[in-house]
């Protein structure tokens, strides 16, 4: 739903209770004062320009809208919206201001925590985002996504309890969703499980054929020494990407495990032509001769 959808349901809402009755055929405004249109406009502007990614002309109307009618309890979905546009334009700050304001106004509403909770993770404000979607699942428990992203933040600070926490209930309570499965894959593979990851990233796979779930599953495949899956993995991803670098360095491993160490350098130099950093490629190098060493 379009937050000038909301809106709109928000003054049906209003006029039912005004008057207890709605007429069929009756547009909307039929209650509306010319304040109540002009704001109701001035949103449907601004949606329309969210939609086309006007960021200029979308703070304009929002900010119109606003000091049009500033005591509208409506306003909190706008600066919520507002903060994004903001934030689309680089105004780190005056966006998560903006925010900030919206949750004074309502604390609990959902849609501005989460908006705040994004906007922080994508700042680099991991724990502050964390404590905002503890905030959302206190309010309801039953979300997937800030279920999602608070198992997901507690497993990159090696929280792996809370992670499993939150990926087992998402199991039971949306076990087909991705984010379920992605979140149950990234705990396995975090946590060395690689074998129980494996079927969460083929899962992943079969929607979702990226080059990050394609060099998951091989490199799951590899750490199991799985050769003859890890082969056909990287066989198939290399026919959909054949000048993604990664997976010539998984297939530099890989022949390295199959004892073609020709092989396996020739692999590590043509990830090098396709941009891997030499560092990067170094590492793998590195990772290959440790290996050797302990055999």
């Amino acid at each position: 739903m379009t937050a000038f959808n909301r809106i709109i349901f928000l003054v049906i809402t209003f006029c039912i209770g005004a008057n207890n009755t709605i007429w069929a055929g009756d547009k909307y405004d039929f209650c509306l004062s010319a304040a109540d249109s002009m704001y109701l406009n001035l949103v449907e502007m601004a949606d329309y320009a969210i939609a086309s990614e006007d960021w200029v002309t979308a703070e304009e109307a929002l900010l119109s809208a606003m000091r049009g009618q500033p005591a509208n309890p409506a306003n909190v979905l706008l600066l919520s919206n507002l903060s994004i546009v903001r934030y689309q334009q680089g105004k780190d700050s005056l966006a998560l201001a903006t925010i900030n304001d919206a949750l004074i106004m309502a604390p609990r509403s959902i849609t501005a925590l989460n908006h705040r909770a994004r906007m922080l993770k994508n700042m680099g404000l991991i724990n502050d985002a964390y404590r905002d979607y503890q905030t959302i699942l206190e309010i309801d428990s039953s979300l997937v996504e800030p279920r999602y992203m608070h198992g997901i933040i507690a497993l990159s600070n090696h929280d792996y309890a809370t992670a499993h926490r939150d990926f087992t209930k998402l199991s039971t309570i949306a076990p087909d969703n991705g984010y379920t499965i992605d979140g149950m894959a990234m705990y396995y593979y975090y946590t060395g499980e690689f074998d129980k990851a494996i079927p969460y990233f083929a899962k992943l796979l079969n929607n979702n054929p990226s080059i990050e779930n394609y060099s998951s599953l091989i490199l799951c495949h590899l750490f199991l020494e799985q050769l003859s899956e890890a082969s056909t993995t990287i066989a198939d991803a290399m026919k959909l990407y054949p000048l993604e670098g990664h997976f010539y360095l998984h297939r530099a491993y890989l022949n390295h495990l199959y004892y073609r160490h020709n092989d396996s350098d020739n692999d590590i130099k043509r990830a090098i032509e396709l941009g891997i950093p030499t560092d990067e490629a170094n590492h793998w190098r590195d990772i290959i001769r440790d290996s050797m060493k302990i055999k």
